[in-house]
This record gives C-alpha cells, sequence and structure tokens, in this order.
C-alpha cells in the first residue's frame, strides 16, 4: 500500500508541475469596477483610486501609464508585488475641461500584453459668484475630492461616445445619428427621459429596463429644412437614479 501512495504521487507530480505553467486568465485585475463617476465642479481636483491585484507568481513592473489628455495623469507605484494589491490614482485636472459631461480614460497595460481602460466620466458644473448688494461676491472655492473605484453603490454606465460632428449634410435630408449607452452592472438602469434643447432635434430612447452588460441609445435626428451654416445642438438624458447626461452633435448644412 506504501509503494502504492508513492507511485501514484509520483505520477501526479508532472500533472500539477503542468498545471502550475498555466497562463492566468487576469494575471492583473482591478478590483472593482474600471468605470467611475465623477460629479464635480470646474475647478476642483480630482483624484480616483483604483485597486489593482497581480495574481501572478511574477513582479509586475508598471513603467507607464498612458491617458487621452493632458488634464489627466496617473500616479503609480513601479511594481505590485505577486499575489498582492495596490492602487494606481487617476488624477484630473478639471481647469482644463470644459463644462458639461466628460469621458476620460487612463490605459493600464498589463503583463499578457492586454490594457484595462481606467475610466473618469460625469459632468462639470460651473459655479457662478454669489453676488449681492454692497457686499464682496462669493467666489467658489475648488475642494480636492478623492473617490475610489470599490465604493460606487450605483451601477456603472459608459457612453461609447458623447458627441458626434455631421461634417457637412445637405438640406433637407435629415442628419441622424446613434448614441450608446453600456450597462457595466452590477444592477439595472433605466433611461427617464431625453430632453432636445430645441425643437429642430427630434430624439428617441431604449425604454424600459437596462440589464448589466446591455446597451441601450439614444437617437438624435436634426431637422435640416430651412437651416443653413454650422449648428451645435444639445440632448439632456436623465438616468432614473438621477444622474444626468448631456450629449452634443455639430455638423455644417449646405443648402441645395
Amino acid at each position: 500500500m506504501k509503494y502504492l501512495r508513492i507511485a501514484l504521487l509520483l505520477a501526479l507530480l508532472p500533472l500539477a508541475h503542468l498545471q502550475a505553467q498555466q497562463p492566468l486568465d487576469k494575471p492583473v485585475e482591478v478590483i472593482g469596477s474600471t468605470v467611475v463617476e465623477v460629479n464635480a465642479n470646474v475647478g476642483d481636483m480630482v483624484e480616483v483610486v483604483f485597486s489593482v491585484r497581480n495574481n501572478s507568481l511574477d513582479e509586475f513592473y508598471i513603467a507607464q501609464i498612458q491617458t487621452d489628455c493632458h488634464c489627466v495623469s496617473a500616479v503609480y507605484p513601479p511594481q505590485i508585488k505577486h499575489l498582492t494589491t495596490d492602487s494606481v490614482t487617476v488624477v484630473l485636472n478639471t481647469n482644463n475641461v470644459p463644462p458639461g459631461t466628460f469621458v476620460k480614460k487612463a490605459y493600464l497595460e498589463t503583463p499578457d500584453n492586454k490594457v484595462i481602460e481606467l475610466v473618469l466620466q460625469g459632468n462639470l458644473t460651473v459655479v457662478k459668484p454669489v453676488v449681492k448688494a454692497g457686499q464682496r461676491p462669493v467666489i467658489y472655492k475648488p475642494v480636492h475630492r478623492r473617490l475610489h473605484n470599490t465604493q460606487n453603490a450605483l451601477p456603472q454606465v459608459q457612453w461609447l461616445k458623447t458627441a458626434h460632428d455631421f461634417g457637412y449634410v445637405k438640406s433637407p435630408e435629415p442628419a441622424k445619428t446613434e448614441f450608446q449607452l453600456l450597462n457595466i452592472g452590477p444592477g439595472n438602469i433605466e433611461i427617464k427621459s431625453v430632453e432636445p434643447g430645441c425643437s429642430c432635434t427630434i430624439s428617441d430612447y431604449t425604454k424600459g429596463l437596462i440589464a448589466a452588460n446591455q446597451t441601450a441609445s439614444v437617437t438624435a435626428t436634426f431637422t435640416t429644412k430651412g437651416a443653413f451654416g454650422y449648428f451645435k445642438k444639445f440632448i439632456k438624458v436623465e438616468l432614473t437614479d438621477g444622474r444626468v447626461y448631456q450629449l452634443s452633435i455639430t455638423g455644417n448644412v449646405d443648402p441645395m
């Protein structure tokens, strides 16, 4: 019986070694959401902390993290030890971002040559000075906001685009485009209303609950009949949980 056990262990050793050499599905992963909602005022400094785990048995060295805008930078450790979790902080300088809806990204390259997008999206508001007769105007004082990607209670959503340029369009052909909204989850979301900025823009949208990992759409159609030259129109989208987004369409109408 003793020799049988030894023979069985010797037979299993190559299999165990082979399993240990199998590549991991996610050698590096973000714990929590990769998309964080940021609602702030212009002038605020916003930091979003993403928890990153190294699942492999090797050190994960981070040489650099690219961003899609000079208004975004990243602070990160030079390495994350094996089987440990560390933080990557994405910093947004709102002074260089126009008010309204925005989407900003940082790109974390993993050892398996994949890229994880760390996304900051939301809305920036301009706080106007409070003016009272006989008193100095009260100017808004920017604040430092620090958010964590593991503390979001609401389901995460991601717009595939928030602006569309038609270029040159011929009148009276309508200019039509579709904006897509992805529900990353974990819960359901629902579009409450879609309000065009003027009667020349017609909008439609997906009705009912949108489950996690499903996509909804908002269609915007600009009526070019009677229009001439450059146009820029906005569409306000509100979810039932109170979040508000602003979409925009631009173009030039060339009359027949």
